[in-house]
């Protein structure tokens, strides 16, 4: 991933610039009061940084920064994450900041919050300066970069189910923690709705037939007297089955002389058929019905007992029997409530060990790799001016989380005599970029920030160790997009894109501009840098060397 593209308008002094980045090492150059430093503000403000109505230029009415990264890293933990399929993996980061001090950024063309960017920026690229919130200076921040050194990764991965496991077990028996008196209410409780429901002996949908044969019941007379009369009139000399007889009589007799009225008597016979069938039927059925008369009572404190349990239990039956089953469990788990905190007991304690134990070879993976870290990361620190052997990592024992059992501190010694303190705490912001260089050279490979920025990593840098600073940037940008603002020539000779910040004066206002150099032009601005504007022929050859010893 790399930042490829820059523009920024009414920021500061800045009018409007627009860079084309290249990737590996990028410098930043001009001279003093140019506004070298307004390039670290633009892209902070691209990832999220504070913008205050301050930094809009005068007279102008909002300052606007767009920076456009490629090949951007997927995150599927990240909320902005699905922005980048937006972009096809590229993405479009724009912020504005009114002179009335409101602030609106976008990404991909999508409003976000600052606050959702800010989150987002720190993954993609890391700022280090003396006035930047270094993500590096954050211990879990260390601690993770301690353990990709190390390749730590399964061990943690380790602690962490083993704490997970570990802590469902103790939410399993704080559940079972209770007061002896709530134990005993709830077990009889529960006791009494299973068996109540039991003892009902319920059967699916009783209550819908109940109800139908109680609305039977309730209208008895009506109901037999309606049946009495149909079968009469169905049965009765005379009446519809001697008709219908009678009618099926002359239709045979017309079929015997002429086949074509054959079917009509078949029709005519199934008509006498089911008459008869639904004379006896409704005969049957409403000697059934008489007979319930007696039972209406018993079938209404049936109903009246299912109603009551509907509304104590569930608005059905399923729901009532659902509901006896689930009393029935939860009784004869609160029955066996010693057995169970024994055995869980027993499960905690092994959970607990193991994580103990996950915990304490993590701790010793971790001591190992600080020793190793520290020492390579002090090798790298004489030859770009700080002191030898004042980088080290303290690795205490904590209350065991779901990251282990250790705080990690990265911490730092400045001035020989002086003890070491934690790097957050680092006064000087050129100290604290160069040790943040070195820890970057080291953890190359294991740091997974794509773009990397440095504000005053030269501060306090004289020439001789200048050249060593130059080469790990060079030696950080085979892994890292690095942008490195500097005053240094020697520094500046290993950029692979080299940015040129200049100031000028026109109407009485104050225009900076910045461009990217050709070969040529970069000779110039060395031998400018090692001598002045105006510098002559020997400081354009020491130029010319610095670029061949740089292989740039």
């Amino acid at each position: 991933m790399a930042l490829i593209e820059l523009a920024v308008n009414n920021l500061a002094v800045i009018e409007s610039v627009r860079l084309s980045l290249g990737r590996g090492l990028v410098v930043v150059t001009g001279e003093t009061g140019a506004g070298k430093s307004l390039v670290v503000d633009a892209l902070a403000l691209a990832l999220g940084a504070r913008g205050t109505s301050d930094l809009v230029r005068t007279g102008s009415q909002s300052l606007r920064v767009e920076a456009i990264f490629d090949d951007v890293p997927r995150d599927p933990d990240d909320p902005l994450d699905e922005l980048v399929d937006l972009g096809d993996g590229s993405l479009i980061v724009s912020r504005e900041v009114t002179a009335d001090g409101r602030s609106l950024a976008r990404v991909n063309d999508r409003t976000v919050t600052v606050g959702a960017l800010a989150a987002f920026g720190g993954r993609i690229a890391e700022i280090h300066g003396q006035h930047e919130n270094q993500r590096l200076f954050a211990a879990d921040r260390q601690r993770a970069l301690l353990d990709r050194f190390g390749g730590h990764g399964e061990l943690v991965g380790e602690a962490a189910d083993a704490w997970r496991a570990w802590r469902a077990a103790t939410a399993r028996s704080d559940e079972l923690v209770m007061d002896p008196r709530e134990l005993e209410r709830r077990t009889e409780l529960l006791r009494h709705q299973a068996q109540e429901i039991d003892t009902a002996a319920l059967q699916p949908d009783e209550d819908v037939a109940l109800a139908a044969r109680v609305r039977s019941a309730q209208h008895l007379e009506a109901i037999v007297r309606s049946i009495g009369d149909a079968v009469r009139t169905l049965q009765r000399d005379g009446g519809a089955l001697d008709g219908l007889r009678s009618a099926l009589a002359q239709l045979e007799a017309a079929a015997a002389n002429d086949e074509r009225f054959a079917d009509l008597a078949t029709r005519g016979a199934a008509v006498v058929a089911d008459a008869t069938e639904l004379a006896r039927d409704a005969a049957t059925l409403g000697e059934q019905v008489h007979g319930d008369s007696p039972s209406r009572a018993g079938m209404e404190e049936r109903l009246g007992l299912i109603y009551d349990l509907k509304r104590k239990y569930g608005e059905s039956i399923d729901a009532i029997l659902t509901f006896g089953r689930e009393a029935a469990d939860e009784l004869s788990r609160l029955e066996r409530m010693d057995v169970l905190r024994e055995e869980l007991r027993v499960e905690e304690q092994h959970l607990r060990d193991k994580l103990q134990g996950a915990a304490a070879s993590l701790h010793e993976a971790r001591t190992q790799a600080a020793t190793s870290l520290a020492a390579r990361v002090n090798a790298e620190l004489p030859p770009i001016g700080l002191p030898e052997d004042a980088f080290g990592i303290d690795v205490r024992s904590t209350e065991v989380g779901p990251t282990g059992g250790d705080y990690v501190e990265f911490r730092f010694a400045p001035n020989p005599g002086e003890p070491p303190r934690p790097m957050a705490r680092i006064a000087s912001g050129g100290e604290a970029s160069r040790l943040s260089l070195a820890l970057k050279v080291v953890l190359a490979s294991a740091d997974e920030t794509p773009v990397l920025i440095f504000d005053e990593v030269d501060a306090g840098v004289g020439g001789r160790n200048a050249g060593p600073l130059g080469e790990r940037l060079r030696a950080l940008a085979a892994f890292h997009q690095v942008l490195c603002v500097t005053h240094l020539p020697q520094i500046a000779a290993f950029a692979d894109v080299h940015i040129h910040v200049g100031k000028r004066i026109a109407d009485g206002r104050t225009y900076t501009d910045a461009r990217i150099l050709d070969a040529g032009e970069r000779a110039d601005e060395l031998a400018a840098m090692l001598a002045g504007e105006g510098a002559g022929q020997e400081a354009r050859a020491t130029a010319e060397a610095l670029l061949r010893a740089a292989g740039s």
